[in-house]
């Protein structure tokens, strides 16, 4: 089993929240100019040099927003972090700001991966989603020069009441843009998501077996935010493999804010202290909540029973969520509701 409790395997960095798009269900609740007590980037040369050496193995640093190209800074962060020999992804929004001339720039950066978000097969749905029309086109045309620059490209698709139908066709969309992987993102009801936006249990769970079915024809790799209970669906279709360890929350994961604070992840806002004051990498390893969150005997109801405890655990930002305890039960599985209810 792999031992996260010595180190993340990624970490999130929201450089800041401002952003030119007004997506539904936005996690950040974006805003259209930057914070000023967002951390400066003398303040975070000392948390790059602890990401490089306070693990033994340094995690791959996603860049992330709102929309981090809203900071003029960007390409000094890129640097400072490669400079470091971090593995840099970054997670733009779509937006007038990015283009094929950045992602050119990004590349001679050596920026590793860019993920963008595509929530629907069809400009749409998609730009109904985003909250402005021409997302979607623009989102194609960038897709085309990230893997024409030879970076890979990771589609991030929201999976909510509005888009659970298009999966299929989403997932032909992902293969025909090249992508090298696909993160499937379950809504969980935070920031500007409602509680009505989520998928149940049983829907949560009908989406995962598809993917399940349908993972093998795709040439790209699958994940999924959100839904930890993925591992228990792989295991179901290939039952001569043992479970393999699911990353989640504080589990192989970590989420720096704008202004230093330190999550178990985007969607779990309870704040384990701040890199201002404490490094990353000992507030991973030692704050009571990231503890709390790997530890699997404290987790309550249908997750403290289930089987899959060590390798799954439930979504422990969707417990907090929909029950305020981020060590209760997963409401999006099927078999802690089950377990509850009996």
């Amino acid at each position: 089993m792999i031992a996260y409790e010595n180190g993340p395997h990624v970490v999130t960095w929201e450089l800041t929240r401002a952003c030119q798009l007004h997506c539904r269900h936005c996690r950040a609740q974006a805003i259209p100019r930057r914070n000023p007590g967002e951390l400066a980037l003398d303040e975070m040369l000392p948390v790059l040099d602890d990401l490089a050496q306070g693990f033994s193995r340094p995690p791959v640093l996603v860049l992330t927003g709102g929309d981090p190209l809203e900071r003029p800074d960007l390409d000094l962060i890129i640097k400072a972090a490669r400079g470091r020999g971090l593995t840099v992804a970054v997670a733009p929004s779509v937006t007038p700001n990015l283009t094929p001339e950045v992602i050119h720039r990004w590349k001679t950066l050596g920026v590793h991966a860019v993920s963008l978000s595509i929530d629907g097969p069809t400009a749409e749905i998609h730009d109904r989603f985003r909250g402005f029309r021409g997302t979607f086109d623009r989102s194609l045309t960038i897709a085309k020069a990230i893997t024409d620059e030879g970076i890979a490209l990771q589609i991030n698709t929201s999976v909510g009441r509005q888009t659970v139908d298009q999966l299929p066709l989403m997932g032909d969309l992902v293969r025909r843009l090249g992508a090298s992987s696909w993160e499937v993102f379950f809504v969980i009801p935070t920031g500007r998501a409602r509680l009505e936006d989520a998928l149940s249990a049983d829907e949560i769970e009908k989406a995962l077996h598809w993917l399940a079915d349908w993972k093998e024809t795709f040439p790209f790799r699958v994940t999924t935010v959100g839904a930890p209970q993925w591992v228990r669906i792989l295991h179901a279709h290939h039952p001569e493999m043992p479970p393999h360890v699911i990353a989640r929350e504080a589990r192989g994961f970590a989420f720096i804010d704008h202004r230093g604070e330190v999550y178990p992840n985007g969607y779990l806002p309870i704040s384990a202290g701040n890199v201002r004051h404490t490094p990353l990498s000992r507030l991973y390893r030692e704050s009571p909540l990231f503890r709390s969150l790997r530890d699997s005997s404290r987790f309550l109801g249908g997750c403290g029973t289930c089987d899959y405890r060590d390798t799954c655990g439930g979504s422990r930002a969707r417990a907090y969520a929909v029950t305020g305890n981020p060590l209760g039960a997963d409401p999006g599985c099927p078999f802690a509701v089950m377990a509850d209810a009996g």
